[in-house]
């Protein structure tokens, strides 16, 4: 099973529309935020951030993991393409290796 991941919070940083299908993001570990120990950011081009993995049950879309879920399955990075996009939100897949990352 692939692992998905909603991504939140979109509109805090970029308009939608600038995001794309099948666009490579990255996934950092922010174990310093004072909200969320869980907390991982997304980013564009390494230095843009775009949003959060969702790790509320009113932000994570049914069938996704939350950011907690996720936490101790990458590293402090990680590599991830978005799927679909929504108006404040999308779902990515986890990438390892260039392919994508399963959860069996």
């Amino acid at each position: 099973m692939q692992i998905m991941v909603t991504m939140t919070g979109i509109s805090h940083f970029i308009d939608c529309k600038e995001l794309e299908a099948n666009q490579d993001v990255i996934l950092k570990k922010e174990p310093t935020n004072k909200y969320d120990k869980e907390a991982i950011a997304v980013y564009v081009n390494d230095t843009m951030q775009v949003g959060y993995i969702a790790n509320s049950t009113f932000t994570v879309a049914k069938g996704t993991y939350s950011a907690g879920r996720l936490y101790d399955k990458i590293g402090n990075e990680a590599k991830a393409r978005i799927l679909v996009i929504f108006k404040d939100a999308a779902v990515l897949v986890i990438q390892k290796d260039g392919e994508d990352f399963h959860d069996y």
